[in-house]
């Protein structure tokens, strides 16, 4: 068998080399739909089937808070100690918060991104430090807390990988604390944002029941399952609801896999789609190279007889057609790979921040190189198989005599037009696809934000919450920030935020309405929940609808006042006049992690639906005034006269003048959010064009590739008829003819994958409906009038065929 095989691979180098053209047409088609699949399993492998990188990584759990309506929420403190204490399932509980901080001492201050976590918090990943150590049992208690460790990434970037940092002190927040550990590099940690971590020890003031705002993972320890874990877990949670009422009710708790938490359904579903949208491109390449092999294969009928007549198996050469096959598919895997390798690093860099998980990491592993070779061995056997077997299937007697060349040809014709149909419809339900992502997108672009994002610039302003010594302090601080920015020349108008547009809800809280039933309180709707200065909507140029906005005159001691946007009226105050009502809503604490008494805030205004979240977001919520509820997680908004990147040093010289240890991380336009906040929607739109083009693209070949060897089997017959008086464009209009029927073929069945494909991206369309007639109308008529610009060519040599020409080539 070996010295056979040896042969085959030896005779198909020869018919490859000796084709060039068709080699390298066929190895660049199969390229394109091994690359396109390998870089997008490369994603899907990463995020949904390798393991997380942790020892151990199916036993970390993540433990949640269960809201009434199903969904996960963060923890209290107070709750997260009940849990730690009641359970035994867990070989370690840990919780976590994020906490950036300011670094102090170097030579300008500058915000870290921080983390605060239970001591036991690197042990649920079993990770260790690779200087120094990580946290001791203890060190979250009041007076021990002064340590801290960091990232690899920020020892490097800040301390030029000095390995005597460990024991150097660090002013964070303006308290001292000691760098006990570096972590290893290339880890999960290394690549997340956190920068630095520091030992959750609760204040008097954090302990709470009614502020949610830790996360919590687990290790489960030796012998406990996730079933054993959430049968426990439930029972605490039914004690702490009969205990505390007023802050359990109706809650539970959700013990969930880690890494089955790490990725929402929106990116899987993406995934999902990207992976569906290679594999019918993968489709597509197989059935144009069958195509181009058949018609090589159709060529090389008469040898096949001959090689038959003189003996040889049928068996050993569709072997060698196989053969043939299988090198072209390899020569494709290698050329795929590269192109995959390449896609994979561009995706990589489109990625918006933070869309991926840190704990993942993509990469062309052996796991993916081996699902190219698979790949690569199926196609091979996929494309090759059809020729393989029809060609070596010829009638000895008419192909000997030459008798039988267009009976010979009627069959592999009819296959041939078949892989037509076939590449025709996939292309139009990939383009259909398309179209409805593109529409959606077109329509999320037009929304209207609620504000103007014209020259308006944004940063942070995080202030350590233990720096004033009451809330009248820090909003006073807060105006003069503002003022000075104000004053800054080119400024037009600057304004302070608990959260900025498109960043998220910053707070949201349970409310009800002052007059109606009385709720308790964790079964109350909820609400976005902003602090700003009353300069805050005109900065914006965010519409006033009706009443009055926030003005200077709110200030503590003088009536709480709020506005609401228009979704909160329209939802919670259907039929009613909002303005004058009353919502009360729990103080929240200017420092520190808890809920004050309920404030009965007065409604002055309803101002237009400002964009919290993303485009396709309307949040309800409610915008007080930071002097009547200051708090210390602050960002500023500036409008300026000129082009906002021009102002930051000068932005920042007029702050420090306020105060020297200021920082001002994240400055960014409000232009560059918003493009920020579609980029996922931007990147899988345009992937799915590159697929959908190439897709059209070898569709158009596939259709040029059988009009035009048609034209070629059918010269003496066009010679005839061109002889007999047929007028040339009779002749133009049937080869033409003949495509487009082939396409319309492939439309009719292709509306039926369509309608399929776009059932899935019902999810991600915004605007527009997954029937929409125009889009499919559209999408056919592009998709129709590429055939026909495919059928031109031929079509044209056709009609120019001179006869007597024709004849005598053919006598």
């Amino acid at each position: 068998m070996i010295p056979g095989f040896l042969q085959d691979v030896r005779y198909a180098s020869r018919m490859i080399a000796s084709r060039p053209g068709f080699t390298a047409v066929a190895v660049l088609t199969l390229a394109l739909g091994v690359g396109a699949t390998a870089a997008i399993f490369s994603f899907v492998d990463a995020v949904l089937l390798r393991p997380l990188p942790y020892e151990d990584s199916d036993r970390i759990v993540l433990v949640s808070q269960r809201t009434p309506s199903g969904s996960r929420s963060n923890v209290s403190a107070l709750n997260y100690l009940d849990w730690r204490r009641g359970s035994s399932v867990f070989e370690h509980l840990a919780a976590f918060t994020r906490a950036p901080v300011t670094l102090t001492g170097l030579e300008e201050p500058m915000m870290v991104r921080g983390a605060r976590v239970s001591t036991s918090y690197f042990d649920v990943f079993r990770v260790g430090a690779f200087l120094g150590r990580t946290f001791r049992p203890g060190e979250d208690e009041p007076g021990k807390d002064a340590v801290a460790i960091i990232s690899h990434r920020l020892w490097t970037s800040q301390f030029a990988a000095d390995p005597r940092v460990l024991g150097r002190s660090l002013t964070l927040d303006g308290t001292p604390s000691t760098i006990i550990g570096v972590l290893p590099p290339g880890s999960a940690f290394d690549r997340d944002v956190t920068q630095i971590w520091r030992p959750l020890t609760f204040t008097p003031a954090e302990q709470t029941r009614d502020f949610n705002w830790l996360r919590v993972v687990g290790r489960l320890a030796a012998g406990a399952s996730l079933e054993n874990a959430t049968r426990e877990m439930d029972v605490i949670a039914r004690r702490l609801a009969h205990d505390f009422p007023e802050s359990n009710k109706g809650l539970g708790v959700m013990v969930d896999p880690y890494g089955d938490t790490l990725v929402g359904l929106p990116l899987r579903r993406s995934l999902s789609v990207l992976l569906g949208a290679a594999g019918v491109l993968l489709v597509l390449v197989c059935a144009n190279v069958a195509n181009l092999m058949l018609i090589g294969g159709t060529r090389r009928q008469s040898e096949v007889a001959l090689r038959i007549a003189l003996g040889a198996a049928r068996l050993r050469l569709v072997r060698q057609f196989l053969t043939e096959a299988m090198m072209l598919s390899a020569l494709g895997a290698l050329v795929g790979f590269l192109l995959g390798y390449g896609l994979m690093l561009t995706m990589q860099q489109l990625i918006p921040p933070l869309t991926l998980p840190s704990d993942v990491r993509v990469t062309m592993n052996l796991r993916v190189i081996t699902f190219i070779a698979v790949v690569s061995l199926s196609t091979g056997t996929v494309f090759g198989m059809v020729p393989a077997l029809r060609c070596t299937r010829p009638d000895l007697a008419e192909m000997l005599t030459g008798s039988g060349r267009t009976s010979a040809n009627d069959s592999s014709r009819r296959i041939r037009n078949l892989l037509v149909v076939v590449e025709v419809a996939f292309a139009f339900a990939l383009l259909a696809g398309v179209g409805l992502l593109g529409r959606s997108f077109y329509e999320l672009m037009r929304v209207e934000t609620g504000f103007d994002e014209t020259n308006v610039v944004t940063m942070g302003l995080p202030i350590p919450e233990t720096r004033f010594a009451d809330g009248e302090q820090l909003s006073r601080y807060v105006r003069d920030v503002v003022d000075a920015i104000n004053r800054v020349p080119g400024v037009r108008e600057a304004a302070a935020t608990s959260a900025l547009p498109m960043r998220g809800w910053g707070f949201g809280l349970p409310f009800r309405i002052d007059g109606r039933p009385a709720v308790d309180a964790a079964l109350r709707d909820t609400c976005f929940f902003k602090m700003v200065s009353p300069s805050y909507f005109s900065a914006l140029g965010i519409r006033l609808v009706r009443g009055r906005r926030l003005s200077a005159l709110d200030l503590k001691g003088s009536p709480p006042s709020v506005v609401i946007n228009e979704a909160m009226a329209a939802r919670f105050f259907k039929g009613e006049e909002p303005i004058g009502q009353r919502i009360l809503i729990q103080e929240v604490a200017p420092a520190g992690a808890a809920l004050g008494p309920e404030i009965p805030w007065q409604v002055v205004g309803i101002v237009a639906n400002e964009k919290v979240t993303t485009l396709d977001d309307t949040s309800p919520g409610v915008y007080v005034s930071v002097d009547q509820s200051p708090t210390p997680f602050m960002n500023l908004v500036v409008r300026a006269r000129v082009d906002p990147a021009t102002l930051a040093r000068a932005i920042g010289d007029g702050v420090r003048k306020v105060s020297g240890d200021q920082p001002l991380p994240e400055m960014r336009t409000l232009t560059d959010i918003k493009t920020t906040s579609t980029a996922a929607e931007r990147l899988r739109t345009s992937v799915l064009l590159a697929f959908a083009l190439v897709a059209m693209v070898l569709a158009a070949v596939g259709i040029y590739g059988v009009i035009s060897y048609s034209v070629a089997q059918r010269t003496r017959e066009i010679g005839i008829r061109t002889a007999l008086g047929a007028h040339s464009g009779a002749i133009a209009r049937s080869v033409i003819g003949h495509g487009l029927a082939l396409a319309c073929g492939g439309l009719i069945l292709g509306s039926v994958a369509a309608l399929a494909l776009t059932r899935l991206l019902t999810g991600f369309l915004f605007g527009v409906t997954a029937m929409d007639p125009a889009t499919f109308v559209g999408a056919a008529l592009l998709l129709m009038t590429v055939a026909a610009a495919a059928c031109y060519l031929p079509a044209r040599r056709a009609a120019r065929l001179d006869p007597l020409t024709a004849l005598r080539r053919l006598e």
